[in-house]
């Protein structure tokens, strides 16, 4: 199913963040996901993501992670990595990625189809 794989991207993309690849933060995640209600259309638009864009929303999370850890230092970067404020950010920036993606996908991939037919 397309939740267990979107849990699996993110992961991949949380490994220099091992706090993010806890239990509690992937139940987390799969429950902000399923609170989404994606329709069979979005399921299909996300599958299409995880075959093409996997990179990308890989790439989207670590880059926003980068920037937030980057402005912190010493002990406010070691609060911040051990607090849940990591965890909740990095879960919001993933659905945000994937929503962005989805978006795209449709305006671009599915609007153009209809709109040159």
């Amino acid at each position: 199913m397309y939740i267990d794989e979107l849990l699996v991207v993110f992961e991949e993309a949380g490994t220099n963040y091992p706090e993010l690849n806890q239990g509690d933060v992937l139940d987390s995640l799969r429950k902000g996901i399923e609170a989404k209600r994606y329709d069979l259309q979005d399921q299909g638009l996300i599958e299409a993501i995880l075959r093409e864009e996997k990179k990308e929303l890989v790439d989207s999370l670590q880059e926003h992670l980068k920037d937030i850890t980057s402005k912190l230092e010493g002990d406010e970067l070691d609060e911040f990595h051990h607090s849940d404020d990591i965890k909740k950010e990095a879960i919001n920036i993933f659905i945000a990625s994937l929503e962005h993606l989805i978006n795209y996908y449709y305006n671009n991939v599915i609007g153009k189809h209809f709109s040159s037919s």
